[in-house]
């Protein structure tokens, strides 16, 4: 009967990435099986074993089977060593202060409303922040695991200096001048709330995006309210270089999370791994992870990811950085974890000049083939575009963009590098 229970169970949970039990499993051998069921979700992968999430029911399963286990505990609201981290009310009044002494350069929008009602903010920095410019875009998300706290810290700390920064510090001034910068401290403020891995449905977010690998449509329908507010915010968005922050490990994770095939950009987006973790010391000379980086299917497979839909529907090339072996550290480390993370955080950001892109006289839709020239010719194949604005990061190299668009043809040739730093972002006006 409990066998049939459980089945029952684990069937109506199937697709919904349901996350109402946390376990660790020491039982390596089970990785694989746990892998092939839709209702299961696994997470840093280690020598020690796995984390395990799943419905009601999942401890009861796992002891029917005899599988080696334990009951990772929910970080309790009492918890005096971390009562210290602001609440979702006093994060919001502080980004709004912020907005109100730099709305020159930085405004804040609420982009939707959590599962409970909760505004998903998002911070815009750029020198005219009202208008929308023809300017490289650049996105930090961190927090999608309400458990994972360390990156809603960190992304506040990093608005805060780049506005003081803007007009003292050259560098940040220049970048804020000529790059549209998005920053989202907490997509789960619910489950932030609840100190928990899921949404307030218990839903995992970074399982519940359109998989491309399982043929599913790139549509909102029956989604997370999260999950759609960020889907939504990319058709409206040129976005071409991001990153979303979590916990749980020290470590850069690049695409594909969901197949074991290379990304079609596999150098470069490695390349971009290892120019964050260059600079964070602990990452970088992680005794787990060689310079700090991993491929996400060769750490462990995961699908519905928010990195993979990203680049697979709109271009925007992600990573997920683990910023802290604890999900919920004491917050009087949280200046450490700033200081390992604040040049990376920045690198990391100039990174999205590293590209070229165009510009048309008018919003037309159209197709754009890119060609790279030097130092070796080969076909990068052909992108979609909209608004008639293109954007991309690429390799250092000359390329050559023919596009199409509303009848007409265009063909342009440019030079890509990483330091080349065109005001306003290296785009060919056609």
């Amino acid at each position: 009967m409990l066998k049939l229970f459980i089945a029952l169970l684990f069937s109506v949970a199937a697709y919904s990435g349901v996350v109402q039990e946390q376990l660790f499993v020491t039982d390596s051998s089970f990785l694989k099986l746990a892998s092939e069921r839709v209702e299961l979700t696994i997470d840093h992968v280690s020598q020690d074993g796995f984390e395990l999430y799943g419905p009601k029911g999942t401890k009861k399963w796992l002891e029917q089977i005899g599988v080696d286990h334990r009951v990772i505990e929910h970080t309790h609201h009492h918890n005096k060593s971390r009562s210290k981290y602001p609440t979702y009310e006093e994060i919001t009044s502080s980004l709004k202060a912020l907005a109100k002494l730099y709305p020159h350069i930085m405004s804040l929008e609420s982009i939707g409303k959590s599962v409970e009602g909760r505004e998903l903010w998002m911070v815009k920095i750029s020198d005219n922040v009202k208008k929308d410019e023809t300017e490289p875009e650049f996105k930090y998300i961190s927090s999608m695991h309400g458990n994972e706290i360390t990156g809603r810290e960190l992304t506040q700390f990093f608005i805060k200096d780049l506005l003081e920064g803007y007009g003292n510090n050259s560098r940040i001034t220049w970048l804020i001048d000529n790059t549209e910068l998005f920053i989202m401290p907490s997509m789960n403020p619910d489950g932030s709330k609840r100190k928990r891995r899921g949404n307030a449905n218990w839903v995992d977010l970074n399982r519940n995006f359109p998989d491309w690998t399982k043929g599913e449509a790139n549509t909102w329908n029956k989604r997370q309210p999260e999950t759609v507010a960020v889907m939504k915010l990319h058709r409206k968005r040129q976005f071409a270089l991001s990153a979303n922050f979590h916990g749980g490990a020290v470590v850069v994770n690049y695409p594909w999370d969901s197949t074991y095939d290379r990304h079609p950009v596999d150098a470069l987006v490695k390349e971009l791994s290892l120019r964050y973790s260059k600079e964070n010391y602990p990452m970088y000379t992680s005794n787990r992870f060689e310079d700090g980086v991993t491929n996400g299917a060769d750490w462990y497979k995961l699908h519905g990811g928010m990195q993979d839909w990203s680049y697979f529907w709109h271009n925007d090339l992600q990573v997920t950085v683990e910023l802290s072996a604890k999900k919920w550290p004491h917050y009087s480390s949280i200046p450490s974890f700033y200081k390992d993370n604040k040049e990376s955080m920045l690198v990391f950001a100039e990174s999205i000049h590293q590209g070229a892109g165009f510009k048309l006289k008018d919003s037309a839709e159209g197709k754009v083939k890119i060609t790279k020239l030097s130092p070796d010719t080969k076909s990068l194949g052909s992108f979609g575009f909209s608004s008639g604005e293109f954007y991309k990061v690429l390799e250092p190299g000359k390329y050559r963009f023919d596009v199409s668009a509303g009848g007409e043809k265009h063909s342009f040739e440019t030079q890509v590098e990483f330091e080349l730093n065109k005001e306003n972002g290296n785009y060919t006006k056609l």
